[in-house]
């Protein structure tokens, strides 16, 4: 073959090279795994709240507070791009910039961006259906409830954003980040309850250190305390959120809560 052929040939082969890794699947670090996000969304209560197909429904219903539909996201979501629904998750802000309420905002910010991504896939997957849902129609009790602190998500967030739970270490870093976005809209950004806690409320969870691995992975799995206790709102949550971490979970939570109840 004439060297002209040969250097054609090597073009060519060094095209289709380039060809064939442009092509070529991401690696599965770098892939969304859809399956992670509905395991996120069902732990951070979006589908306890929105509803399994993301339709929403009326969880507010007090007409001299106010009357609130969750929203319908599927069918605002697929009008949105990933950065402005990750912005929104982040910030308490729609993509117009007005303020959401009632959504816990502080607790879903620390999202890592591989779990953001996740997340949203798993959003892509809900098809549309149902329809819009009205608007909040504020009661009378709304201006009281401004004046002793009820806020707007974003403002909330940027409110308790200094309230961060105890840095245990490193070792214990994975569980920190699981009670943030798992445990943090019921007790708390830094886990430690409300400041003037009333009969009922979530306590601070030191509390946690009190229970064995295999209590606390009960409690969590099935609602039930240790002496087949029910716990309130921490047995609901717990069969309607938590059940869905896994048992890694579970324990790197449990080992960050005792430690932290060390400190």
């Amino acid at each position: 073959m004439a060297d002209g052929g040969k250097s054609t040939m090597r073009l060519f082969v060094l095209m289709a090279t380039l060809v064939l890794a442009a092509c070529a699947p991401a690696p599965a670090a770098n892939r969304a795994d859809a399956a992670h996000g509905r395991r996120l969304a069902t732990v951070m209560g979006c589908v306890s709240c929105h509803g399994e197909r993301l339709d929403g429904h009326l969880f507010e219903e007090n007409p001299a507070f106010a009357l609130a539909y969750s929203s319908n996201l599927s069918r605002i979501l697929p009008r949105w791009s990933d950065a402005q629904i990750a912005a929104t998750l982040r910030t308490g802000r729609r993509r117009d910039g007005t303020a959401l309420w009632f959504m816990p905002t502080f607790a879903q910010a620390p999202l890592t961006d591989a779990d953001m991504r996740d997340l949203i896939a798993w959003l892509r997957t809900v098809k549309p259906t149902g329809t819009d849902h009205p608007g909040i129609v504020k009661g009378p009790q709304w201006a009281v409830a401004l004046g002793h602190g009820f806020s707007d998500s974003a403002a909330q967030a940027t409110r308790l954003a200094a309230r961060a739970p105890l840095d245990a270490g490193g070792a214990t870093a994975t569980g920190r980040y699981l009670a943030r976005i798992a445990c943090a809209e019921c007790h708390g950004p830094d886990l430690k309850g409300p400041k003037d806690p009333q009969p009922g409320d979530a306590p601070d969870l030191v509390v946690a250190a009190g229970y064995t691995p295999a209590d606390f992975r009960r409690l969590l799995r099935t609602g039930e305390a240790a002496g087949g206790r029910q716990v309130g709102l921490m047995s609901q949550e717990a069969r309607h959120r938590l059940h869905a971490l896994t048992d890694a979970e579970i324990g790197a939570i449990h080992a960050y809560l005792s430690a932290r109840a060390g400190h």
